[in-house]
């Protein structure tokens, strides 16, 4: 098979000169052919140590048993079929315990509880808590954290990957034309007119970066662990590397091009070097039918190969006519600093495509299980927990059911001699034997049937004791799963309420271990690897973006104490799983407490008050009801203003307000009166002193012209 352009061989051996020491709590870097070597080797010796661990930790045996498929069986000589009942002791189990732990950890939302500094604000604590329960929700984490339950379940162990993504993406925007045309209207409110532009729609193609978390579980065998690891659920600060392997395609290499980190000056610093399109297109259409190079034995063992139940094909085969569809190894390495990611096709030569610093606190890679085996990362699972009490409840069930049959379908003994047949008799309704019957000798003597050997009552006991024996060491009782004790009669314990609390917090002591195991080894690593991520790749900006969709654009960030925060992170579930129905019993308590005003007074003499919005969430929260956020919001401009005129104290106010108007409009009106009068006095006076002066002057002017006017000697 031809490998890529500029692989190197990865069976040589690293000398001294490619190794360059980096100092105290750094692993070493090495030259790029000694990183593909280093990957390449380190890939062999992890998958061999874990192809020769398989059987002893019983993964294929738990796969077939979950599944528990029928074969074709029949008697010696026959072709008669034997009974093969498939029984789900082990499946049955596993979906028990799995929606217990699951509602037990994600009873709230967000599924972690943050614990702040002194020297942080309440503003940052709920600013940190809703961003990183957001970022949780777009990576799907629950659906996500479902699977990883459900294979740390029944295998024992589950292994989940995180990291940071940033994707852009052409995003097709539809917007009207135009907006349509609003008129204000003389006596209040709007009219909106719609037009031909305004229903028309625009199709505009924009360029939309996402970025945040991703978390995925990935299947058994597909990660290899350094063969030391032996520190149970702590695989991202225990093991000294991890090495996964996929199976990208054409196109996912080809997004895996546009993850680049460049510096201020433009040079790349980091990121994955992809071959450019021409060369892996070339290289895609020579192998369109080629399978990639084999994965582990386990992978094959716990997928498509596995003939006798059912899985997907594997990743590593060719499942499409298209050539750029064709699977290729990938091997990507993780250490404590580094990460070197190289593609293979045979798993000697490899090519590498990333070799840099990770700069996380951590391998991003986290392990949980769900019994703990001494010395070893691996755990135990229901598969093995329980598989051999679903074995002898199969193999007793099958050998009754087989005498059964032989009851309703007997064999029959004949007499020797006269009376071989000719031909194979068969049984058949409304059939005719004949026989010769000897001297003294009935029909019945000659030809008979054999008794057949009867049920022992032994056999229910023991299918008992295994059913029994299987709740009892996975924890999926009658009183766990169903709420109700075992026996017939019940119990007397839960007649009282000290009993009924002694089997609550009894059932749940049972999954406690298991549901502590995913809190500690995943769910916090995890919240503790974005709390450095988001501080080491999301701008202000980014943040107040998301916050001012989740908590509305009036909330402010104080971004300086967001990135100086140094909280600490836990889960309630996983320190007492029975703790939600304590809260739901304590509420109607807190509630009566709350009720006393008194003291509440003494609260609010202290400078303190009850939240009651955060009361009825609590509420909500118990309840698991999901529409908190519609049932409580703020009101609109139209409801606060009708509160505002409903509100007794406003109404007593604004009457106040209208008898203080009434009594000033009649002040003012005396006043305005007062003044009219007075005016109307001067107005008046006036009036008569220019009628007087008027009356002088008039006189004056009669006696001038009589005066002038007048005939001499008159």
């Amino acid at each position: 098979m031809a490998t890529l352009a500029g692989a190197v061989n990865g069976q040589a051996i690293i000398e001294r000169s490619d190794v360059e020491l980096q100092g105290p709590g750094l692993d070493p870097k090495y030259t790029d052919d000694a990183a593909v070597a280093l990957v390449i080797q380190d890939l062999q010796r992890a998958k061999t140590y874990l192809d020769q661990k398989q059987w002893n930790l019983h993964w294929r045996e738990a796969d077939v048993l979950y599944q528990s498929p029928r074969t074709n069986q029949s008697f010696e000589g026959s072709t008669v079929a034997r009974a093969n009942i498939s029984r789900f002791t082990v499946a049955k189990h596993v979906n028990s315990l799995v929606p217990a732990m699951k509602s037990g950890i994600f009873y709230e939302n967000p599924p972690f509880l943050l614990r702040p500094r002194p020297a942080t604000s309440q503003t940052t604590a709920r600013a940190k808590t809703t961003l990183y329960g957001t970022l949780l929700d777009d990576a799907d984490f629950e659906a996500e954290a479902e699977l990883a339950l459900e294979d740390m379940t029944n295998f024992g162990t589950v292994i989940v990957k995180a990291g940071w993504t940033r994707e852009t993406k052409v995003k097709k925007v539809r917007s009207p034309k135009q907006a349509p045309i609003t008129q204000t209207l003389p006596f209040g409110g709007k009219l909106t007119i719609h037009t031909k532009e305004s229903d028309e729609r625009v199709v505009t193609d924009t360029e939309v970066t996402k970025e945040g978390i991703f978390f995925e579980r990935c299947d058994l065998g597909s990660v290899l662990v350094d063969p030391t690891w032996k520190k149970p659920n702590a695989l991202h600060k225990s093991a000294k590397y991890v090495i996964h392997i996929s199976y990208p395609t054409f196109k996912d290499l080809d997004d895996l091009r546009e993850e680049k980190e460049f510096d201020e000056d433009g040079k790349q610093i980091g990121g994955y070097d992809i071959p450019s399109e021409e060369e892996l297109k070339a290289f895609f259409f020579a192998h369109r039918d080629q399978n990639a190079a084999n994965p582990s034995q386990v992978m094959q063992n716990l997928g498509g190969q596995n003939y006798a139940i059912h899985h997907a094909q594997n990743e590593e085969e060719v499942s499409s006519a298209d050539p750029l569809e064709a699977p290729i190894m990938m091997a990507e390495r993780h250490d404590r600093s580094y990460i070197h990611t190289i593609l293979t096709t045979d798993g000697i030569t490899g090519l590498l495509i990333r070799s840099q610093e990770h700069n996380l606190p951590c391998i991003p890679y986290f392990s949980a299980n769900f019994w703990n085996i001494p010395k070893a990362g691996y755990g135990i699972g229901v598969g093995r927990l329980a598989g051999s009490d679903q074995r002898i409840e199969k193999g007793l069930v099958d050998a009754v059911l087989d005498l059964l049959s032989f009851a309703i379908n007997p064999m029959y003994a004949r007499d020797r001699g006269a009376n071989a047949p000719t031909q194979q008799i068969r049984m058949r309704l409304g059939g005719i034997v004949d026989v010769d019957t000897k001297a003294g000798q009935s029909v019945r003597d000659a030809f008979g049937i054999i008794e057949m050997p009867k049920t022992p009552p032994e056999v229910f006991t023991v299918l008992q004791a295994a059913a029994q024996n299987a709740q009892s060491t996975t924890g999926a009782d009658e009183a766990f799963t169903q709420g109700s004790l075992p026996g017939k009669g019940g119990s007397s314990a839960a007649r009282t309420a000290t009993g009924a609390g002694g089997i609550i917090a009894a059932n749940a002591g049972k999954i406690q271990g298991p549901v502590g195991h995913f809190v500690k080894g995943i769910l916090l690593p995890l919240i503790e690897l974005i709390d450095f991520l988001v501080k080491d790749r999301m701008t202000p900006a980014k943040i107040r973006e998301i916050l001012g969709r989740e908590l509305g654009d009036a909330f402010e960030l104080d971004a300086q104490n967001f990135y100086e925060s140094e909280d600490m992170f836990d889960c309630l579930a996983g320190a007492k799983l029975a703790a939600k129905k304590a809260m739901a019993q304590a509420l109607p308590l807190m509630v009566q407490i709350f009720e006393n005003a008194p003291l509440v007074q003494q609260l609010n003499a202290m400078g303190y008050m009850v939240d009651v919005k955060l009361l009825l969430e609590m509420f909500m929260e118990v309840s698991e009801w999901k529409d908190a956020r519609e049932l409580i919001r703020p009101m609109t401009p139209q409801e606060s203003q009708k509160y505002q005129q409903n509100n007794p104290g406003v109404q007593r106010v604004q009457g106040q307000l209208a008898a203080i108007g009434a009594r000033h409009n009649a002040k003012a009106a005396e006043i305005d009166q007062s003044k009219e009068a007075d005016l109307a006095k001067e107005m008046l006076g006036k009036a008569s002193d220019e009628a007087a002066l008027w009356d002088e002057r008039k006189w004056d002017r009669t006696a001038i012209e009589q005066s002038v006017f007048a005939p001499e000697g008159g």
